[in-house]
């Protein structure tokens, strides 16, 4: 369960971020790659390779579920899976591929191509698109090896956006109102609480380091109803574990972690080479650097 928002700012351009909610503590690594001749600077889950971040270009990513289930069991479906091979989660290579792309019409295209499921900003400085995509079962001539069908709507974004679980643009994705598990009754009242109060407090903001305190209110005595989840993890609850604020025009990531440990070579990242740029945001929970880094 997680919350992403982007807005326009007069002078900077369009900017994104988000609370990145997990039902374990992740340890995530901040990559500088060169690979394939783009630089791309991104976030990357030890547990899941999970990835989403920027490259070179200011294309810019950040994605929120729509797979809930099979999001809620990522972590557990990475170690099980790891007894046999490395498991990759398969929309983390998609977004690192479409970090490739110089435009965002390219990392959109692939990212349709991929069929990647769930709410997706596409951004650079100039301009910024939300992908609501997933998949629906077929209900006749059902084919054995491909089950399901991928939808996907696209929308050009105006001045901001904010998504949290639920599908907008298509409302028969993610969590739904018309169900009887109570489970994904109360997961459903979280979202579009989420969402409001997100929406409330991004309209608000006037710059561009606003919008990740922007999704750090807690106005609910139940923290699982509040933009930002926190408290102590257990299996089934989702908390959130880091924020993560992308600025195109700058090339930069920034990074506040919660409740997971990081890893980076601060020197390599903001080196003399480097065409983007890492910095470490404080958090109150912060109560010793070392406690919540670690630098490698």
């Amino acid at each position: 369960m997680c919350v992403i928002a982007a807005k326009h700012f007069k002078g900077v351009g369009w900017v994104g971020a988000k609370n990145r909610d997990r039902n374990y503590l992740p340890t995530v690594n901040i990559v500088q790659s060169n690979r394939t001749g783009t630089q791309r600077l991104y976030l990357d889950d030890e547990k899941t390779r999970y990835t989403e971040g920027l490259n070179e270009y200011g294309v810019s990513i950040l994605s929120a579920s729509l797979s809930i289930k099979s999001d809620e069991k990522e972590g557990d479906k990475a170690i099980k899976n790891r007894r046999v091979s490395n498991y990759m989660s398969p929309d983390g290579k998609d977004i690192r591929d479409a970090l490739l792309s110089k435009t965002i019409k390219g990392a959109l295209d692939l990212l349709i191509e991929r069929e990647l499921s769930g709410c997706t900003l596409v951004f650079d400085q100039r301009e910024c698109y939300l992908l609501e995509g997933g998949f629906t079962v077929r209900k006749k001539d059902v084919d054995e090896d491909n089950p399901r069908d991928y939808i996907y709507k696209v929308e050009k974004v105006k001045d901001y956006v904010v998504r949290s679980n639920h599908g907008i643009l298509l409302p028969q994705l993610g969590y739904k109102k018309d169900t009887d598990d109570e489970h994904f009754k109360l997961a459903r009242k979280s979202s579009e609480e989420r969402l409001r109060i997100a929406r409330e407090e991004v309209d608000k903001t006037t710059d561009p380091l606003e919008l990740m305190n922007a999704l750090s209110t807690t106005p609910n005595d139940d923290s699982f109803m509040n933009p930002i989840r926190t408290g102590d993890t257990k299996k089934e609850d989702m908390v959130t574990t880091g924020q993560i604020l992308l600025i195109p025009k700058e090339k930069t990531m920034h990074y506040r972690p919660i409740f997971s440990e990081v890893k980076f070579k601060y020197s390599k990242l903001n080196g003399p080479d480097a065409k983007t740029f890492f910095e470490i945001v404080s958090s109150k929970k912060l109560l010793g650097f070392k406690e919540f880094v670690d630098i490698v």
